[in-house]
């Protein structure tokens, strides 16, 4: 979910995420968590009980993005910040969890 929204972002049109109130539960509150972390960087979203809405951004405003502990968070997030400078990630080491060497990996499919 936190992928899909992070390239929500880039999308020609909203984008509706429904039916996940179950990631409410898991590291953070995934949606919740989205949602803010999204607003931060200048997205209009829109929170729901069981989803979200998120719109086509123009700009993103330059912030650090909080991961909550939650290396979805940090990875997902990370991919706005492929195409927009200025988005930094907290706490990047969160990704030891399940993938340590994300962000290598990461530069190095990007160049």
């Amino acid at each position: 979910v936190m992928t899909l929204a992070a390239v929500a972002v880039f999308a020609d049109g909203p984008t509706v995420i429904e039916n996940v109130a179950h990631i409410r539960h898991k590291e953070t509150d995934r949606i919740s968590a989205t949602v803010c972390e999204l607003a931060r960087l200048g997205v209009k979203v829109e929170e729901r009980p069981d989803g979200l809405t998120i719109w086509p951004a123009e700009t993103i405003t330059p912030a650090t993005v909080q991961t909550y502990d939650d290396h979805r968070m940090a990875m997902a997030f990370s991919l706005i910040g492929l195409k927009h400078l200025g988005v930094t990630i907290a706490d990047p080491e969160c990704v030891n969890k399940t993938f340590p060497d994300y962000f290598e990996r990461l530069e190095a499919l990007c160049g």
